[in-house]
């Protein structure tokens, strides 16, 4: 039983290490700052001076509680990839209100998969290519791999609605 824990515990350490290996930090010569690139987690995301608007714009943002109360039940089918750029405003702005939103709908977001890429929307070792994007941050939502909508750089109306015409389409 013990040995069983332990080889457990080693296999769940061993699966986080191609995630922390595939995040790059690069300097960017315009925002003369370090900015975050590949996959990252939430946590990378709550560190440093992203972190910083992270905790900010998380702090400071109300969902609307009604739209809230209808995405309840709908979002947890959905899988969901948010593509920004630590250097980029809206996604200082948006990404964060977005996670407020997930955390408000229970949603499990360990499993929101997250890439930070630089100006040139690359992301180091992993290819984006094939979610062809033009703007930061990008929100997609798949069901079984298939593309059912995303939300690019600014929401239409707010973050909440724009979910919900998403899930409702």
């Amino acid at each position: 039983m013990k040995a069983s824990l332990i080889i457990t515990i080693f296999l769940i350490a061993l699966m986080q290490l191609p995630a922390s290996a595939q995040t790059d930090t690069i300097s960017d010569s315009t925002a003369k700052e370090e900015i975050l690139i590949g996959k990252v987690t939430r946590r990378q995301l709550q560190t440093g001076e992203f972190g910083n608007y992270f905790i900010y714009n998380y702090t400071n943002y109300a969902p609307d509680q009604k739209v809230i109360n209808e995405l309840k039940n709908k979002i947890y089918r959905y899988d969901i990839i948010v593509v920004l750029g630590t250097w980029c405003s809206d996604s200082h702005r948006e990404v964060p209100r977005f996670y407020k939103i997930l955390d408000k709908l229970e949603y499990n977001t360990n499993s929101v998969k997250i890439i930070c890429v630089d100006r040139n929307k690359t992301a180091g070792d992993i290819d984006v290519s094939t979610l062809n994007i033009e703007r930061v941050p990008t929100f997609v939502f798949l069901i079984d791999g298939t593309e059912k909508g995303r939300i690019v750089e600014t929401p239409n109306m707010s973050l909440e609605e724009d979910i919900f015409e998403i899930l409702n389409n």
